[in-house]
């Protein structure tokens, strides 16, 4: 299921072990799936570890030849190749299985059934001349309209259709690997399984603690680059995936594209996001940060927060992040921080805003951005971006400065449609655009409305943030309402 020479596939997570002599036996191994195989296995001996490697490395051979697309004499291969199966391995099915539902979840952002499209971008690369757009993308619309059944009792592809799984295989493969070391070796307090960037992590490493997992720069995923990484993260039972652009693509003559295709057109990703998400099993995470990268930010984090147990960091192509709802629970507590708490109660922002409504002939609902910022005007967290119309957004030039001009499609990406006249309300929770808890201190609420043929309006809110902080409100003067702020702390 590998690209030969394809390394980390733009994956970008490393492990972070803190040293602690005879405590964790590690191994390094590879070739493994075309990448690097590191396996760590807390509370046992050395020789009991070394039979862990062998199992592992067992496990992911057997599951390599049913998956693997590379290689002519896989089941997948020769599912590839128009051979119908009466009897397919059960591997096979789970993933292919798996593979559909992801495609449904995601309105399809997920796909794969794109290898006959990759085949074409790499006949692309080896005649130096780009395929043909129109042809691609009527390729593309029958792959998505074709008929397949994976539960059916012979698997048979449709014509066109040939199947590239390596967006969810190698999580699978991870999720079947940690589970039979945890079931031949139950003795052991801890185990970390990576290949390649996604990691499969179970129980306690070396500190007595949840397995520590570094998450990389997308900017600068090389293997020397900055080892402190944009995030920390926790895992002691679950998986890490993460999905970019930088380390992998196709070369057509003297351009690059990325490695993922939009499965609605076939055409490689552009101003694309990377995405980490953390899952309870490495092959959700897998698929799930391939999709990311495809789905506007706003869509996908909706997405992410609709299911259980899994959170995600999703990073614009400029390096704006945007964290889900839940990723600061997975966050190494040193890394994270701390917000304010009202007798052990965290707090939170409560902003109520109003949109007033304008007597006018042309009346057009305004465009509207909300965001923290700190005292000097540093950006902290983005609320909330009103208007889905890119040509529109630069309307609001303060917001734009600071996110969208930089980062054009990630602010489409995550601006809602506008919203009628009325009373309405968002919160905030103590932390900043990557999930870090900030500082008490000043900061500032930034709003900012433009309405077309009509006026243009900012006001900024001054209020402290800390355990005893007060409320705050203002009032604009046309485009913007009241907005009030008030400190809520959690009783519950």
């Amino acid at each position: 299921m590998h690209a030969p020479g394809a390394g980390a596939w733009g994956l970008v997570l490393a492990c972070a072990m803190v040293p602690h002599a005879g405590a964790v036996e590690r191994f390094h191994r590879e070739p493994v799936l075309g990448t690097s195989l590191e396996l760590q296995v807390a509370g046992t001996d050395a020789a009991t570890a070394q039979r862990m490697l062998a199992e592992a490395l067992d496990e992911i051979a057997r599951q390599d030849a049913v998956l693997s697309g590379w290689r002519a004499d896989s089941a997948l291969a020769r599912l590839n190749a128009g051979a119908a199966d009466a009897d397919p391995p059960a591997a096979l099915r789970e993933v292919l299985v798996a593979c559909e539902q992801w495609r449904a979840r995601t309105a399809g952002a997920f796909s794969c059934r794109l290898g006959a499209l990759a085949g074409r971008w790499r006949q692309a690369e080896a005649e130096a001349a780009l395929p043909e757009r129109t042809a691609l993308r009527r390729a593309a619309r029958a792959i998505d309209a074709a008929r397949f059944d994976p539960q059916a009792p012979a698997l048979a592809l449709p014509d066109g259709v040939r199947m590239d799984v390596d967006g969810l295989a190698k999580g699978y493969i991870l999720d079947r690997t940690l589970e039979r070391l945890r079931a031949r070796f139950p003795q052991v307090r801890g185990i970390a399984l990576d290949i390649g960037g996604d990691g499969a992590y179970w129980g306690e490493g070396d500190d007595g603690r949840p397995w520590p997992v570094v998450v990389a720069d997308p900017a600068a995923p090389e293997d020397n680059g900055d080892s402190r990484g944009i995030a920390r993260l926790r895992v002691r039972a679950g998986a890490v995936a993460a999905s970019g652009h930088s380390s992998r693509g196709y070369r057509v003559g003297r351009r690059r594209f990325s490695h993922i295709l939009d499965p609605a057109d076939g055409w490689p990703v552009v101003y694309a996001p990377s995405a980490t998400v953390v899952a309870p099993d490495a092959a959700t995470a897998d698929a799930l940060a391939t999709a990311l990268t495809v789905m506007p930010i706003r869509d996908g984090l909706a997405l992410v927060d609709g299911l259980p147990g899994v959170a995600a960091l999703i990073v614009g192509e400029q390096g704006v992040p945007f964290a889900s709802a839940r990723w600061s629970e997975h966050l190494d507590p040193a890394f994270a921080g701390t917000v304010p708490a009202r007798r052990a109660q965290p707090c939170r922002l409560q902003v109520d805003y109003q949109i007033p409504g304008i007597e006018a002939d042309r009346y057009r609902n305004p465009y509207l951005a909300l965001w923290i910022a700190r005292a000097d005007g540093t950006p902290v967290r983005q609320l909330l971006v009103l208007g889905d119309r890119g040509r529109w957004l630069g309307e609001l030039p303060a917001w734009w400065r600071h996110y969208g001009r930089n980062d054009p499609a990630a602010a489409q990406g995550i601006a809602r449609p506008t919203r009628r006249p009325g009373a309405y309300r968002v919160g905030w929770d103590g932390r900043d655009d990557a999930g870090r808890a900030v500082a008490a201190g000043a900061y500032v609420l930034h709003a900012q409305a433009a309405r077309e043929h009509g006026g243009r309006e900012s006001l900024h809110l001054p209020f402290d943030w800390s355990a005893q902080a007060r409320a705050a409100s203002a009032r604009g003067h046309a485009e913007i309402g009241r907005i009030d702020l008030r400190p809520v702390c959690r009783t519950d």
